[in-house]
């Protein structure tokens, strides 16, 4: 999928992440159902980790306040990244939190298309009473991007890293600025599309 989509920003400095899963589905009305399936995968943050299917890692929906909430993502709430890992001391606690920027729907009847996006950016943490919609310093362009296309009869799931600060904390060059690797944003991405643990 081209990142033509709006809800992407430009690429301006450090490093750049695409990860993409496509999903043929038999029928357009398949596809319809596994897209409005994928949506509300994405929505429910607090089982992330379990589509992602990787063990270590936990996402924790909270309101603006940093108290954790049971339902789905809204726009302005925040999501805790918690990553068991070794060798990560240097990692900012407050590199852990992100801010949901924006959520959007758009429908493209006459491309036989529809899209859902969702946009995080670094903050810092809610709970130490910070102004979270002040991005963490040291990424203030950092943004992480979802975005679930239906086109036709295919689903298509991405994720793009944008901005994202160069050796910091001397991470791995597969691993990103909120300590997930390549593989666990991929893992992540392709449990969206097409896991079965859909909450209805």
């Amino acid at each position: 999928m081209p990142d033509y989509h709006y809800l992407i920003p430009k690429q301006q400095q450090g490093h750049e992440k695409n990860l993409e899963y496509i999903m043929p589905c038999d029928s357009i009305e398949e596809a319809e159902d596994s897209f409005v399936d994928a949506k509300e995968r994405l929505m429910d943050v607090n089982n992330w980790n379990k589509y992602s299917g990787i063990d270590g890692l936990e996402f924790r929906l909270s309101d603006h306040h940093g108290k954790t909430v049971s339902r789905h993502a809204r726009k302005g709430d925040h999501i805790r990244i918690e990553v068991s890992a070794t060798g990560q001391e240097g990692r900012s606690e407050d590199m852990d939190w992100v801010a949901i920027e924006a959520i959007e729907y758009d429908d493209y009847p006459d491309q036989g298309m529809e899209t859902f996006g969702m946009r995080l950016h670094t903050c810092m943490n809610p709970e130490n009473k910070q102004n979270c919609d002040a991005p963490y310093s040291l990424s203030d362009d950092a943004t992480s991007t979802f975005v679930i296309l239906r086109w036709g009869s295919k689903l298509i799931v991405t994720y793009h890293g944008r901005n994202e600060p160069i050796n910091q904390a001397n991470l791995p060059d597969d691993q990103t600025s909120l300590g997930l690797s390549d593989l666990q944003w991929s893992s992540l991405v392709s449990g969206i599309a097409e896991s079965g643990l859909v909450r209805r």
